[in-house]
């Protein structure tokens, strides 16, 4: 392995653990990533610091707390002083490339052209903001904002063909590249190709005990409107379809040479709730939501391994810094999973926070749900026991121990990060919060 390995990380959007054979579903076709995670580290508690687009890439990239960066809500802008991972590793000499959907301008969200200096550091930028209602009618930018590049067919084969296109390029380039790959699919409104729609019938898709057949997902402005069933049948197409992408890039890794000197990451921002509880979309903190992929080969490395330690999405970028050889800054949240994945231990105690309208703490067998943004406690789940959330233990004289561990988990962390903020939920969170728990 080289002192300073490349990176390719594969960011794909919307895409819950559940829904994926490697994490146990059974209905999914996803033989190029099945073949990937027997080769790498199989993160099987991996749990997203916030379940929404922008407060989860604004995390990734900086390495700290949505409330930390203060970029809480989709149609926020990164920081401008915030150091980001680009500029980490431009420092470290890597030539840093960033190609597909941003969501980090703060730009209204649509098919968009990204400013320079609304890119965190990245040297090479090929993208946009935010988002394609059509994936087979996109629109991608590199500098000049007049001069739109129109993407043929389906936006996740021409992100594929573009990032095939960089990664032979890079090399040319003594340097180590690093590759942040940002997929918009499976995020609705979901349109995959024909031959992978047509892998699934409706009649065997909701199988789960909280799947609510009747839900109907209405999106008038994405023209979708069709039930829980259909729109499983589309998601489930998507996935597909990213899975193929996804062995292409694998294949070029071997055609190229670089998979003995490559740190490959596969995993998502977040989830898909999909019609569980009735509920479509992300922002929730139910595992359907919030338990991501993560599934990371080191380089050269061919015998995989499942580990059910305990991982967050905070932990990404002090993992990544690890493996370039960068320190990290004391401002920098998280710990490196470099020995995890390499085959390691770490703290199996670790409890994790998630962040939205919303509090949650997550350990590996207990999670615990606020009220709004509160550390009123809303709801108790065991993950191992009831996995489908179905039974709320909140106040269970058999569950005070547990409820005591993540309640104090829980101030300990505000107590931190959010000094200085309130603790108060608007009329709008009270509101979601009564519908969504």
């Amino acid at each position: 392995m080289a002192s300073r390995p490349n990176i390719l990380f594969v960011l794909v959007d919307q895409l819950g653990a559940r829904w994926l054979p490697t994490y146990g579903n059974a209905t999914v076709s996803t033989p190029h990533l099945e073949s990937f995670a027997a080769q790498s580290r199989v993160f099987e508690r991996a749990i997203t610091t916030s379940p929404v687009c922008t407060p989860y890439r604004g995390c990734l990239l900086s390495g700290r707390y949505p409330s930390q960066t203060g970029v809480l809500r989709n149609g926020q802008a990164y920081p401008a002083n915030a150091p980001s991972l680009a500029d980490h590793l431009n420092t470290a000499g890597y030539s840093t490339n960033y190609i597909g959907k941003w969501h980090l301008s703060g730009a209204p969200q649509e098919n968009r052209w990204v400013p320079p200096d609304k890119r965190a550091g990245f040297q090479h930028f090929i993208g946009w903001e935010s988002h394609h209602v059509d994936h087979n009618a996109g629109w991608i930018w590199r500098d000049d904002p007049d001069a739109p590049i129109h993407m043929p067919g389906h936006e996740t084969d021409a992100l594929t063909d573009i990032a095939l296109h960089q990664l032979k390029q890079a090399t040319a380039d003594s340097d180590p590249f690093f590759m942040l790959l940002s997929y918009q699919a499976p995020h609705p409104p979901c349109s995959p190709p024909a031959v992978f729609q047509d892998m699934y019938d409706t009649k065997d898709l909701l199988d789960e005990p909280n799947a609510d057949p009747t839900a109907w997902y209405d999106m008038p402005n994405w023209n979708a409107d069709y039930d829980a069933a259909t729109f499983r049948q589309l998601y489930f197409g998507e996935i597909s379809h990213l899975d193929a992408a996804f062995g292409r890039l694998l294949r070029k890794l071997d055609e190229l040479s670089l998979r003995d000197d490559t740190l490959v990451v596969f995993t998502s921002d977040h989830g898909e709730m999909a019609g569980a509880r009735g509920i479509f979309g992300k922002g929730v903190m139910y595992e359907e939501s919030l338990h991501v992929p993560l599934i990371i080969r080191a380089p050269g490395q061919t015998q995989g391994r499942r580990t059910d330690q305990f991982a967050a999405t905070i932990d990404l970028l002090p993992t990544l810094l690890d493996y370039a050889g960068i320190v990290k800054a004391e401002t920098v949240e998280g710990i490196s999973l470099r020995a995890q994945i390499e085959g390691g231990d770490t703290d199996r105690d670790r409890i994790a926070i998630s962040e939205y309208r919303n509090f949650c703490a997550t350990s590996q067998d207990w999670k615990l749900i606020t009220a709004g943004r509160t550390l009123e406690a809303a709801a108790l789940y065991n993950i191992v026991d009831d996995p489908y959330e179905q039974v709320n233990r909140l106040d269970d004289p058999a569950c005070v121990e547990a409820q005591a561990r993540l309640s104090e988990a829980l101030r300990r962390w505000h107590g931190k990060v959010c000094a200085g903020n309130p603790l108060t939920t608007s009329e709008s969170d009270k509101a979601w919060h009564q519908v969504n728990t």
